[in-house]
C-alpha cells in the first residue's frame, strides 16, 4: 500500500508519464550542439510539467527560435515572464525576439521592464547571465560601451571565471565596435577554458579572421563540428561562397540553413545578394520579402545586403541599400558607418565624411568611425594635385618631390589605356598615395593593421601607399599605379560588376604590356605549381584569391589569372575580351560571358590548362630549380649533386662555396655559365647580382655596371642593385646612362636624396634644366638643413630664364645663411640685370 502511494505521488511530480526528464544542463548541451528539436522537447515538457527555473522558458525560447518559431517563441517568453517577474534575463530575450518581430512597442517595454525590476532589487542580479543581460540592455539604452564592459561584463569575467557569458559578451560587443584587438585578447583564453563552445570559437574567429586567417578556419570548422547546425558559421561560409562566385555553393550552404529554419531572415537575405548578382530582379524581391517576412520594418536586412554589395565592389548598389535602411531607421549606426565608406569610396567625400562624422558623434567607441575621423585630420593636410582628369592627394613633402611624376604617368595611362579600352571615364578620378601603412588601411579598409596591399581600386577612388611605407620592400610605384588605373578602367566600364580575378588579370596583363619588367612573370616556383597541376580552372578564379593561404598563394592567383587574359587575347582576340567586359556591364555572370566568346567553359578551362602548361614547359627548358620543400621538391644536394650543370640552384650555391673558398675565378666561371643556363632570372640574389659583387670586389666597374645593367632590363624593383649602378655610372661620367637609371631608381623609390642628388648631376651635364629643377625642388623637402645650397643651386639654374624666381631662391638662401658669399654675389648680378642704373 506505501509502495502504491509512493507511485502515485511520483507519477504526479513527473506529468502523466515516469519517463526521463532532462535536466537544464543536459538541455543546454542540446542547444549547444545543434539538437535543437530535441531541446525543445524536453523544454516543452519540463514548462508544461511547471518545472521551476528561468532556464526552462529561456531554453524552450532559444530553441523555437532556432528553428524559427519566432512567434511561439513570444508567447514562451510572455508566459516565463508572468512566471518569473523578476527575470532580467527573459525580458532581455524578450527585447531581442520583439526586435526580430519587428515589434518596436514591445521591445521598448521590455527594456523599461527590465530597468524598472533591476533598479528594484539590485543585490538580486549578481550572476554572471544576469550581469550580461543588465550589460546589453545598458547598451540598448546607450550606455557608454567603455562603462557596459567594465561595469557589467567585466565583473562577470572577474566574479565568474568559470562561466562563458561575461567572455563572449564583452569579445562580441568589441567586435561590434571593431575593436578586433581587444576582441581576441578577451576571447583567446575563454576559447581555450571552453573549447566546445561554438558561439566563442565563432567570436574568436571573426577577431583575428584578418591576422590569423588559417586559424580563425580551423574555429570555424571547429564549430561545426560541435554543432553541425550552427547557422553563424554556415551563413559565414555562404558569403565567402558569394565573394568567390561559387553561387551554387552558396545556395546549398544557404538550404542548410534553412533546413533548420526556414525562415531564417540572414539565410534569405544572402539569397538576394546572389539573385542580385546574378541579374534575377523577381527572385531577388521574392527572397527579400521572405527576408523581412517577420520584421518589415528592421534595417538590419538592407544593411547586410548592401554590405556584401559592397564587398563585391558594387558601392553605388550597396550604398542604395544602406539608404533603405537608413530611411527606416535613421539611428542605424551599422548602415551609417557602412553608408559612410561606400560614399567616400564613390568619391562623394562631402556627403561621406559628413556622415561618418555624424555617426561617430552617436557612438565614440566604435573604432572604424574614430579611425576615420582620424584619417580625416590627415587627410586635410595633404597637398591636392588637380588636372582636367584627376585629383591626387598625397603628402606634401612628397608631392613637392615626385607629384609631377605621379601626374605625369597617370596622364599617361589616361590616354593608353582609355584609347585600348574604347572608355574614358566620365568624372575625375582621385588617387590618394599615403606615407603610413595604417592612414592606407584605414582609408582602404576601415581598420588599421592590414598588411600585403600596395594599392587598392573602387572604381573612381585609388588608394596607394607611398614609396615611404615600403622601405623594407621597395615596390615600384610606377608599376602599382598603372596596375591600379587598369583597374579604374575595366571596373568603371562594367558598372564593378567584373569580378576580381579577371580585373586583377587584366591589370597585371596590362602591367607587362606596358614595361616587360613590371608584374608578375612565369617563375620556377610557378613552373613547379604548374607542371603539377595546381592550376585553378578558369570557371573558379575567384576562389584562388578568397582561399589563398600564403603569399605565394595570392602571387599565383595574379599570375594565374594574366594568364588567362593573355590566352584570351592571343586566341580569341582583343575584341573577345572588350566583348566579355561589355557582356558583364549588362548583367550577365562572368562564366556566361566567357562561355559566350571563347567557344564554351568546359573548352576553355582544357584549352587553357595546355596553354599554361606549355608555357611552364617552354620556361627556362632543361633547367632544374631546387624549390622549397613545401613545394614537395628534392632537397638541395651535397657537394656530389652540386656539380650538375643543369640545376640553376644547385649552381648558385656552388658558386658561392667558391666565393668562400677564394676561389673566385671558377666562381666566375660558373656565374657565367647559369646566366647563360637561365638569363631570363629576375632575382635580386640570382647569378647576375652575385657576378656583379664578385666584379665589385676585384674593382672590375665596367664589368660590374654591364651585368647590373643587364640585371636591370629584367627586374623593375630591385632599389640596391639600381643605386650601385647609378653610383657607378656617375663616377664614371655615363651621363645619358647615370639619367636612364636615375629614372628607375625614382620609380623604386624617389625619396633617397642621394640619388637625387646624382640625378640632378647627370641633368646638370645634359643641360636638363627642367629635370635638375625638379631635382633640387625634392631636395629641399628630404634635406632642409641643405637648404642654402640647394635654394643657390635652383637660383643660379633660373638666373637668365626667370630671373624674379631666381631672386627669390637666392633671397631664400641668404635668409638661411646670411654669409652666403656667392649668393650675395648672384643677388648683386641679378639686382644689376633688374636695373641698369645700378650697374657700374
Amino acid at each position: 500500500m506505501i509502495q502504491s502511494r509512493a507511485a502515485l505521488l511520483l507519477s504526479i511530480l513527473c506529468g502523466s508519464s515516469c519517463g526521463y526528464a532532462a535536466t537544464i544542463t543536459e538541455c543546454q548541451d542540446m542547444l549547444r550542439t545543434g539538437k535543437y528539436v530535441e531541446c525543445l522537447d524536453a523544454a516543452s515538457a519540463a514548462v508544461d510539467r511547471r518545472s521551476y527555473g528561468e532556464e526552462w522558458p529561456m531554453l524552450k525560447a532559444t530553441a523555437e527560435t532556432h528553428l524559427g518559431h519566432y512567434l511561439q517563441a513570444a508567447q514562451t517568453l510572455e508566459a516565463g515572464i508572468a512566471r518569473y517577474s523578476w527575470s532580467v534575463r527573459l525580458r532581455m530575450l524578450a527585447y531581442e525576439n520583439a526586435t526580430t518581430l519587428g515589434d518596436t512597442d514591445r521591445a521598448k517595454l521590455m527594456i523599461q521592464e527590465l530597468e524598472q525590476v533591476a533598479s528594484a532589487a539590485p543585490w538580486r542580479y549578481t550572476d554572471a547571465d544576469d550581469l550580461v543581460a543588465l550589460g546589453k540592455a545598458a547598451i540598448v539604452i546607450g550606455v557608454d560601451p567603455k562603462d557596459v564592459l567594465e561595469g557589467f561584463y567585466g565583473r562577470a569575467q572577474r566574479n565568474y571565471k568559470s562561466r562563458p557569458d561575461g567572455f563572449l559578451a564583452a569579445g562580441q560587443l568589441a567586435i561590434d565596435k571593431g575593436d578586433l584587438a581587444l576582441a581576441s585578447e578577451t576571447l583567446r583564453p575563454a576559447a581555450e577554458q571552453f573549447p566546445d563552445n561554438p558561439e566563442i570559437c565563432f567570436a574568436l574567429a571573426t577577431s583575428i579572421q584578418a591576422v590569423e586567417p588559417e586559424k580563425a578556419a580551423e574555429l570555424w570548422e571547429h564549430t561545426l563540428t560541435v554543432n553541425p547546425n550552427f547557422a553563424p558559421t554556415q551563413l559565414h561560409l555562404a558569403k565567402k561562397q558569394i565573394d568567390a562566385e561559387d553561387y551554387a555553393a552558396a545556395k546549398e550552404t544557404i538550404s542548410e540553413v534553412h533546413r533548420i529554419n526556414p525562415w531564417h531572415p540572414e539565410g534569405h537575405a544572402l539569397q538576394a545578394v546572389i539573385h542580385h548578382l546574378k541579374n534575377d530582379p523577381i527572385a531577388e524581391a521574392v527572397s527579400h520579402s521572405r527576408a523581412i517576412a517577420f520584421s518589415p520594418q528592421s534595417p538590419a536586412i538592407d544593411y547586410l545586403i548592401g554590405e556584401r554589395l559592397s564587398r563585391k565592389y558594387r558601392f553605388r548598389e550597396g550604398a542604395a541599400f544602406q539608404q533603405m535602411a537608413l530611411q527606416t531607421d535613421p539611428a542605424f549606426l551599422p548602415a551609417k558607418t557602412q553608408l559612410a565608406q561606400d560614399l567616400l569610396r564613390l568619391g562623394e567625400d562631402e556627403r561621406g565624411w559628413k556622415l561618418a562624422d555624424g555617426a561617430q558623434k552617436q557612438d565614440k567607441y566604435d573604432t572604424t568611425l574614430f579611425n576615420l575621423m582620424q584619417l580625416k585630420n590627415d587627410l586635410d593636410k595633404f597637398a591636392t594635385r588637380t588636372t582636367d582628369q584627376f585629383v591626387i592627394r598625397m603628402r606634401a613633402s612628397e608631392s613637392a618631390v615626385y607629384g609631377d611624376r605621379v601626374e605625369e604617368l597617370l596622364t599617361t595611362a589616361m590616354a593608353e589605356l582609355s584609347k585600348k579600352y574604347g572608355y574614358t571615364p566620365s568624372e575625375k578620378v582621385v588617387v590618394e598615395i599615403f606615407d603610413r601603412p595604417d592612414d592606407f588601411a584605414v582609408r582602404t579598409f576601415g581598420l588599421p593593421d592590414v598588411a600585403g596591399f600596395l594599392g587598392v581600386c573602387f572604381g573612381k577612388l585609388v588608394t596607394a601607399n607611398s614609396p615611404a611605407s615600403q622601405r623594407e620592400n621597395p615596390n615600384n610605384w610606377e608599376s602599382v599605379l598603372w596596375h591600379e588605373f587598369c583597374h579604374v578602367i575595366t571596373l568603371q566600364m562594367t558598372d564593378n560588376k567584373i569580378p576580381r580575378w579577371l580585373s586583377e588579370g587584366i591589370s597585371v596583363y596590362e602591367e607587362r604590356q606596358k614595361d616587360d619588367r613590371w608584374g608578375q612573370h612565369m617563375s620556377p616556383v610557378f613552373r613547379v605549381r604548374v607542371q603539377r597541376g595546381n592550376v585553378t580552372p578558369v570557371s573558379q578564379l575567384s576562389s584562388a584569391f578568397l582561399n589563398a593561404k600564403s603569399g605565394d598563394d595570392l602571387n599565383f592567383a595574379y599570375y594565374e589569372s594574366s594568364m588567362v587574359v593573355e590566352f584570351i587575347v592571343q586566341e580569341y582576340g582583343f575584341d573577345a575580351l572588350i566583348a566579355i567586359l561589355n557582356d558583364l556591364k549588362t548583367g550577365l555572370t562572368i562564366n556566361d560571358a566567357l562561355a559566350r566568346h571563347t567557344g564554351g567553359l568546359a573548352e576553355l578551362d582544357a584549352a587553357f590548362e595546355d596553354y599554361l602548361k606549355s608555357v611552364a614547359d617552354n620556361f627556362a627548358t632543361g633547367v632544374r630549380f631546387n624549390a622549397s620543400s613545401e613545394d614537395g621538391a628534392e632537397p638541395i644536394p651535397d657537394v656530389e649533386g652540386l656539380e650538375d650543370p643543369k640545376n640553376y640552384t644547385a649552381g648558385l650555391k656552388l658558386a658561392v662555396r667558391y666565393v668562400r673558398a677564394g676561389e673566385t675565378d671558377r666562381a666566375i666561371e660558373k656565374l657565367q655559365q647559369l646566366i647563360e643556363l637561365f638569363p631570363d632570372d629576375r632575382s635580386p640574389n640570382g647569378a647576375r647580382p652575385l657576378l656583379a659583387q664578385i666584379y665589385e670586389r676585384q674593382n672590375e666597374t665596367a664589368l660590374q655596371m654591364d651585368v647590373l645593367a643587364e640585371h636591370l632590363q629584367y627586374s623593375g624593383d630591385d632599389l640596391e642593385s639600381a643605386m650601385k649602378l647609378l653610383t657607378l655610372q656617375v663616377k664614371a661620367e655615363l651621363w645619358p646612362e647615370a639619367a636612364l637609371t636615375g629614372e628607375l631608381v625614382a620609380a623604386i623609390d624617389p625619396l633617397q636624396p642621394a640619388a637625387i642628388r646624382k640625378f640632378y648631376t647627370a641633368a646638370m651635364k645634359q643641360h636638363d634644366t627642367a629635370t635638375a629643377l625638379q631635382a633640387l625642388r625634392g631636395l629641399l623637402q628630404l634635406e632642409p638643413a641643405d637648404a642654402p645650397r640647394t635654394h643657390f643651386q635652383m637660383a643660379t639654374l633660373l638666373t637668365e630664364k626667370d630671373p624674379s624666381q631666381a631672386r627669390r631662391h637666392v633671397l631664400l638662401a641668404l635668409e638661411q645663411a646670411p654669409r652666403y658669399r656667392d649668393a650675395h654675389k648672384l643677388l648683386l648680378k641679378l639686382t644689376a640685370a633688374a636695373d641698369p642704373a645700378t650697374r657700374q
